[in-house]
């Protein structure tokens, strides 16, 4: 029956939803402050993001940012992800590779944004005032697939509103508005030259067609975004004793141990030795160990193809009556992605655990070279070799892995779907009253895999068993095939172009054999939403003093359905949870579920349904000319377990003077969980942790489906614009807001570094005793599945975690924009300006788990925050222009400054970071970064049409990112990692 009632509804209204602003703001050359905007004919009647009420002007009580197409035209923006990098209003987004982030891992391809660093998901994104394509099971909006060629503007609401959209709108809402009346044709074209890549290129068509009093608007956009490898910029490449976060104790050189049976009565006689080639390979023996560096196999930015086919249909039915739909198609495809040769075992056939997890038949045919190559005798009839043991072991290393001679890197790749269809009808009642029917329909599917070595298909190998057409137990026969776990399997280090000194010509392993024992990991989700909205608003015909008193009535109905299959049996946990490939001993132990992979996690089907319901209203009172209250009110509920709530919130604007405007707001709001995170389930992630040294194992995270409820947060906002003009035509405006969120129960994931850090006593090292006896002891695996006196931090093989309502977080910060024009002249125009925000606060309260606090109460506010909530916060981020207009040129300068950051891993720890060389300090205080670009365009009258010419160069000083103990050696989310690079642009309309 439900079936039958969505399918109805959805018939009636075309799935499809009218745009929340449908006038066109005025172009400006900077970001405008909703409150310092002087009102332009036309625009009284639109619809600002933040109120449902027609009519609200743009100088009205929220803090409302409004960026124009052109503005971002001037400013060079060709992409989503740019222009969201510049806000400093964000926190840590999505969008580019970051994949050594665990906040960024599974979403290469997908962008966020990311309001007051609360989170993606507490930021509400929509095209057109309506929600829009969501990444699968997370909650947030991909930003990456919004038309940029389409759209009019942008406006970012920095403002809790949970009263008005209902959830995920804790920290604001990004409102993407497209040109709903766009006529004749626009072409555009980009490309940017890049050192060391194939250059980045976009292209984009919009064609627009009055046909009577109907508008069509259609458009189509293609973006290119080549690979760029870590092996093109210099800070990538750090030594060990400088950054060992960037090595790992496993690789090829290995270190193995030779076991001897003396048949002559001495007994068993077992030698180690470092396998040859550590130094001449590109790595540092440290001791008998190879320390191995994967990032030179990694990019900096990956090769990726996004497209997007956009249209907009606008129609009067009637006088009174007025149709609207857009639709939306686009996908991103991330074809290949490099990651290390292959993963480090966590894991084997025998259990978890690094150490030892395999071992290589004395008959392997690679063995006779290992031994002559480290001076150890052949296997004799008096003393034969019975047992090789690989110690300390990652398969390829730095050889490379063979199915990529280029670069040596295992690949991967994602592919996100979506597309979305949203309409309705406008429908004004009488001269004061309209009322929206609105509908909007979307779905969302990403394809996503890893190569992932299988365990026991690698332990066969090592024994002569291995390959696809192995039959039979004949080690080296009838189709079955011999891995080569040593250094002379390769000719070279691929990455580092270096040739590889100990290489036997033969030995080489086959890519029939790599194919069988390393296979796609992954999983497949798709995700669909339908909301239904019905608003009713207008005039009361109650008469203020400054004009009538002004409403919104409605109700929304949300229904989201989610699903998640993984991509092959291997890596379905339901088919193989154990470490054995096919083996299903440990369901019902706590080992059930670690799949047969040696360090990536597997995956469970899925099927989740969440419905959610809402009534709401909202009120504006002009009191008189110069004082206006609002209110709204917004019912939601989720139904059970997670239950309603009723959130309402005020604001006011008092224009104090003609150049004086005070406002401000104050309301509360409430998002529930998602599906996925009250579902039994688990994912696993990838997390370098603190406790093991910075060696990278699995974390796995678990939805809770007994006790999460839902997160609420009081928001409140207080601030001030001048705006005044002088002699000759200048005007300046200048804003300062304060805002605060008190986020209570907020749904989050109980920290896997600091619950391994709590078990392993604070070390940092890796190489000290844990804690067997502490109570959170069950939630870390070791190698060998048990913990003792001889349990290090190393032995850390994965940590679980769980969604929680964690402790609450009190943040609180001010925002400053400037805008100042000065007319030189009758053809001149000077412009300067810029927005900063000053974190003041953000206060974590002591995360408690089973009674015990796993970690202490902090202020993440000057912290990198790598390995804990929220990510990197500086305490400034700004930006500042200078534009100089002279009709048909504008040449504009930019300027971006984010602040220093320091590693909260090194609170009260000295030396923080330690290797065998003795400590090191780098990327302890980051240094802050600014980048510099310049932007000229040129506007021409070409045969009737008109063309913009643009030329930029974006950090035209080569300014490197921020230092830090990180895998690639910068933090990724402050600075740009690309470098210098130049752009230029051709803009034809006609």
């Amino acid at each position: 029956m439900k079936t039958q009632l969505k399918s109805t509804i959805a018939r009636s209204v075309l799935c499809i939803a009218m745009m929340a602003a449908p006038a066109a703001a005025m172009a400006q050359t900077q970001a405008e402050t909703a409150g310092d905007a002087e009102a332009q004919p036309g625009n009284n009647n639109i619809i600002v993001t933040g109120s449902l009420i027609r009519g609200t002007p743009e100088d009205a009580a929220l803090p409302v940012d409004v960026f124009t197409a052109d503005d971002l035209a001037q400013q060079g923006v060709d992409s989503p992800l740019e222009f969201i990098k510049n806000l400093p209003s964000v926190g840590a987004v999505l969008g580019d590779s970051n994949q050594f982030s665990t906040s960024a891992q599974g979403f290469r391809g997908v962008g966020s944004i990311n309001l007051r660093g609360l989170g993606a998901t507490r930021t509400l994104t929509l095209l057109n005032g309506k929600r829009t394509i969501a990444t699968p099971g997370e909650g947030f909006a991909d930003t990456q697939f919004m038309p940029l060629f389409a759209l009019e503007r942008i406006e970012i609401l920095k403002d809790g509103a949970g009263s008005t959209y209902g959830s995920d709108a804790i920290a604001g809402v990004a409102n993407f508005i497209t040109r709903s009346q766009f006529t004749g044709v626009e072409l555009k074209g980009d490309y940017t030259f890049i050192s060391g890549s194939d250059n980045d290129y976009n292209i984009s068509g919009l064609a627009g067609f009055e046909m009577g009093n109907a508008n069509l608007v259609v458009g189509a956009g293609w973006q290119k975004r080549s690979e760029l490898p870590t092996t093109a910029r210099d800070y990538t490449a750090t030594d060990y004793a400088v950054n060992p976060s960037a090595y790992s104790a496993l690789s090829t050189p290995g270190l193995v141990a030779v076991t001897y049976f003396d048949t002559t009565g001495a007994g068993i006689n077992t030698q180690v030795r470092p396998d040859v080639g550590c130094t001449q390979l590109g790595g540092f023996q440290d001791g008998g160990i190879c320390r191995f560096t994967y990032v030179p196999y990694d990019n900096i930015t990956e090769d990726t193809d996004r497209y997007q086919a956009f249209a907009q249909f606008t129609t009067d039915l009637s006088d009174s009556v007025t149709f609207q739909v857009d639709a939306l198609w686009a996908r991103t495809e991330v074809k290949s992605f490099n990651q290390s040769p292959a993963f480090p075992p966590t894991q084997g056939p025998n259990g978890s655990g690094f150490l030892s997890a395999f071992t290589t038949s004395p008959a392997n045919p690679g063995l006779p070279a290992f031994l002559d190559q480290v001076g150890l005798p052949q296997s004799s009839a008096t003393a034969p070799i019975v047992a090789v043991t690989n110690v300390l072991f990652r398969p390829f290393g730095y050889l490379g892995n063979p199915l990529d001679p280029e670069r040596g890197a295992s690949d991967g790749f994602a592919v996100n779907d979506g597309w979305r269809v949203s309409g309705g009808f406008d429908i004004e009642l009488n001269d004061s009253l309209t009322l929206d029917i609105d509908g909007t329909f979307w779905e969302s599917k990403r394809r996503q895999t890893s190569q992932g070595i299988v365990g026991s298909r690698l332990q066969s190998a090592l024994n002569g068993l291995g390959g696809p057409n192995c039959t039979g137990n004949t080690p080296g026969a009838n189709g079955c095939l011999f891995f080569n776990p040593f250094t002379n399997a390769g000719p070279r280090n691929p990455a580092l172009n270096i040739t590889n000194p100990f290489y036997v010509p033969g030995a080489e392993n086959s890519a029939e054999l790599v194919n069988f024992i390393q296979i796609n990991n992954g999983v497949t989700e798709e995700e669909t939403q339908f909301v239904f909205d019905v608003v009713l608003s207008g005039e009361t015909g109650v008469e203020l003093g400054g004009g009538p008193l002004a409403f919104a009535v409605g109700a929304q109905y949300r229904d989201n359905d989610y699903s998640t299959r993984p991509v092959n049996d291997e890596s379905n946990a339901n088919i193989n949870p154990c470490f054995i490939e096919g083996d299903l001993s440990c369901v019902g132990t706590p080992t059930e579920g670690v799949g047969p992979f040696i360090f990536l996690g597997v995956f469970r089907p899925v099927n989740l349904q969440q419905s959610v319901y809402a009534v709401f209203a909202e009120l504006a009172a002009p009191i008189s000319d110069r004082l206006e209250l609002s209110g709204a009110i917004r019912f939601e509920d989720y139904g059970d377990p997670i239950g309603s709530t009723i959130n309402p919130k005020g604001s006011v604007r008092f224009e104090a003077t003609d150049w004086l405007t005070l406002r401000g707001s104050v309301g509360t709001t409430f998002r529930g969980p998602l599906a996925s995170n009250v579902d039994a389930n688990s994912v696993t992630a990838l997390q370098g942790f603190t406790a093991a040294g910075g060696n990278f194992k699995s974390l796995d995270i678990f939805g809770n489906p007994n006790d999460l409820g839902p997160e609420t947060a009081l928001t409140y906002n207080v601030g001030a614009i001048i705006s005044t003009g002088f002699g000759g035509g200048t005007r300046v405006t200048l804003s300062a807001d304060y805002w605060a969120i008190n986020l209570k129960d907020r749904i989050t994931t109980t920290p896997g570094d600091a619950i391994a850090s709590l078990v392993a006593n604070g070390q940092t090292t890796g190489t000290l005793p844990v804690d067997c006896s502490s109570p959170l002891v069950d939630l870390i695996t070791f190698s060998g599945n048990q913990c003792d006196q001889n349990t290090t931090g190393i032995d850390i093989s994965r940590v679980r975690t769980d969604f929680v309502n964690g402790p609450d977080v009190d943040i609180a910060g001010l925002d400053f924009a400037l805008n100042v024009d000065i007319p030189i002249g009758e053809t001149l125009m000077f412009s300067f300006g810029g927005n900063a925000v000053y974190n003041l606060k953000y206060e974590f309260d002591d995360f408690e788990l089973r009674g015990v606090v796993v970690q202490p109460s902090y202020d993440a506010v000057g912290f990198g925050n790598y390995f804990r909530d929220p990510d990197t916060l500086p305490e400034w981020r700004a930006n500042g222009f200078a534009n100089l207009n002279f009709d048909p040129v504008n040449v504009r300068y930019s300027v971006t400054h984010i602040d220093s950051v320091f590693d909260d891993r090194c609170l009260n720890v000295d030396p923080c970071f330690q290797t065998s060389q003795g400590p090191t300090d780098y990327g302890i205080v980051s240094g802050s970064y600014t980048q510099h670009d310049i932007a000229v365009t040129l506007d021409l009258d070409v045969a009737g049409a008109e063309v913009q010419l643009q030329g930029s160069i974006e950090n035209f000083t080569n300014e490197a990112p921020a230092a830090a103990q990180l895998p690639l050696g910068f933090n990724p989310f402050i600075g740009n990692a690309i470098g210098r690079n130049y752009r230029l642009s051709l803009r034809t309309r006609f």
